[in-house]
């Protein structure tokens, strides 16, 4: 199949629909494969170069509340 100008492939669009285990029409496909390219242009456009990394990264420890045993 022929890509849009994202570069997604009707048949990228059909294995994204299979791993997603959701049932869309065939005749569907061309509407989905717009709202990808809508949604991903922002990213795909980005220079990630310019994007500066937080140091330190936020964690979140989920079971330090459960695993604290009374102690504040």
């Amino acid at each position: 199949m022929t890509a849009d100008d994202s570069g997604i492939t009707l048949d990228e669009v059909r294995e994204r629909i299979r791993v997603a285990k959701v049932a869309i029409p065939e005749e569907r496909l061309a509407l989905i494969q717009g709202f990808l390219r809508d949604a991903l242009k922002p990213i795909r456009e980005m220079d990630t170069r310019e994007a500066r990394p937080l140091e330190p990264a936020p964690t979140f420890d989920a079971a330090a509340l459960r695993d604290r045993h009374g102690r504040r």
